[in-house]
């Protein structure tokens, strides 16, 4: 086994356990999503719910990857481990798994390996007292997009990772399309930011985390 092969398995494995919480359709649930259906909640409840188990299996399994890695406290020890397989061939030793961990569950490596879009973005919503939106946008929602470097807007198609819904306040990753791709070639880069719009109205902020369309890149 690769390092990234034991990262990759971190990362289904928190897939599995947020998709068995709550699946209310199979057979054989299991008791967390029974007691999450015992809850009523409606369907915007169950993804905000939803939301906030895949953030703390986030954070809980980067953390042990990190941990292992020598570069964050397990409980309240910090030190570095070397991790074999079952045929003792050596998986890490110090320093493997940090980038392979953050690309997948902080970049979504695995949802987006394959993706056609022009880049993927994060992206910081507005909340309503903030002068954002007052109601969730789902998954496929259009806006326009203004890059910082200049004025210029073009629409963005957003496709959300992990998620059908954004709400205000949401901290979300999304793959991103533009409509002016010709405009935008050898002008973008890793870290620059933008600004959404419904309007006149700023309803967010984004920066990129990585290009897709390699045409639109900066060299």
């Amino acid at each position: 086994m690769t390092a990234e092969e034991f990262v990759k398995n971190f990362y289904l494995e928190k897939q599995n356990i947020l998709n068995s919480s709550f699946d209310t359709q199979s057979e054989f649930r299991s008791l967390v999503s029974t007691k999450i259906e015992e809850l009523n909640l409606d369907e915007i409840e169950t993804e905000k719910f939803k939301k906030i188990i895949s953030n703390i299996l986030d954070d809980t399994l980067y953390t042990i990857l990190l941990g292992l890695d020598g570069s964050a406290t397990i409980g309240n020890s910090q030190e570095t481990f070397k991790i074999y397989d079952e045929e003792n061939n050596l998986i890490s030793d110090c320093g493997d798994l940090e980038r392979l961990a953050y690309e997948y569950f902080h970049e979504n490596k695995l949802e987006t390996e394959n993706s056609k879009c022009d880049f993927i973005a994060q992206i910081n919503f507005k909340r309503e007292n903030e002068g954002g939106r007052k109601n969730y946008v789902k998954s496929d929602y259009r806006s326009q997009l203004v890059f910082n470097f200049d004025d210029y807007q073009t629409s963005a198609r957003q496709i959300y990772i992990g998620s059908e819904f954004a709400f205000p306040g949401d901290l979300v990753n999304a793959e991103i399309d533009l409509l002016s791709q010709d405009y935008f070639q050898g002008k973008l880069k890793i870290g620059m930011s933008f600004k959404l719009y419904e309007g006149l109205q700023l309803i967010g902020i984004g920066k990129i985390i990585k290009i897709i369309n390699e045409k639109l890149n900066k060299l």
